[in-house]
């Protein structure tokens, strides 16, 4: 994977709305989420411009909830404590993407908060997988995931039905299910297309959209795309 800086990123016409950025960090949640998909990202979002003259921001659902800030200053913040990869989207998908709509889809999701409960059920899809018993620790025994994987057999396929009933408002959005719709809301077409909603960070880096892949921070990082022995949901 080639290394490419912050600078050069911030340079005229290398940047356009609609290109995706996937982070690998090494906070706790940072390493639940790589560990629980088999991978060495934790987070991606989307590039938007909030209006013609506005600068290119990123679009982002993390704890603070759907949020839009200018690409070098989160770049900057992120480069701190994550390893940062750039996927800009083919020459082909960047003609289709229509900005209007990627801003306004901003607008009617800014008030959203993250989906946590979303990041789980992304990842409820196998019994093997290794995100059952690091959710057990991370959500706790005693919560309605704790209680649904000890009954997981006694209902397999039903389980997704009860994780969207335990949360009626699931359209709060996590880091993948954001970018996902965006870029389906922005005109970019995705084999598929996927369901958003169980879509995990590292298969938005698997999209068969973009025109390359680069990091821009080292240490350089071999496979962080990887997704190791686990199927795709």
């Amino acid at each position: 994977m080639d290394l490419v800086t912050l600078d050069d990123l911030m340079k005229g016409g290398v940047l356009a709305v609609g290109d995706v950025l996937a982070f690998r960090g090494t906070s706790r949640v940072d390493e639940f989420i790589q560990s629980a998909t088999l991978s060495g990202i934790s987070h991606v979002a989307i590039v938007i411009r909030e209006g013609d003259a506005a600068p290119l921001s990123i679009l982002e659902a993390t704890g603070e909830g759907v949020t839009v800030t200018p690409v070098d200053k989160a770049i900057a913040t992120y480069q701190e404590d994550h390893t940062c990869f750039y996927l800009p989207l083919s020459p082909a998908k960047r003609a289709r993407v229509d900005p209007t709509k990627l801003a306004a889809y901003y607008v009617a999701n800014a008030k959203e908060k993250y989906n946590y409960a979303g990041v789980a059920a992304a990842g409820l899809y196998d019994i093997d997988n290794p995100l059952l018993a690091k959710l057990v620790a991370h959500l706790g025994v005693h919560s309605p995931f704790g209680a649904a994987i000890e009954k997981y057999e006694a209902f397999a396929q039903g389980l997704w039905n009860k994780v969207f009933d335990w949360n009626p408002s699931y359209r709060r959005l996590f880091c993948s299910q954001l970018v996902t719709e965006a870029l389906l809301t922005a005109n970019v077409s995705i084999p598929g297309p996927p369901n958003p909603r169980l879509v995990v960070p590292v298969e938005v880096c698997h999209f068969p959209i973009y025109g390359g892949a680069y990091q821009l921070n080292p240490p350089p990082f071999p496979d962080p795309f990887k997704w190791g022995a686990a199927p795709l949901p």
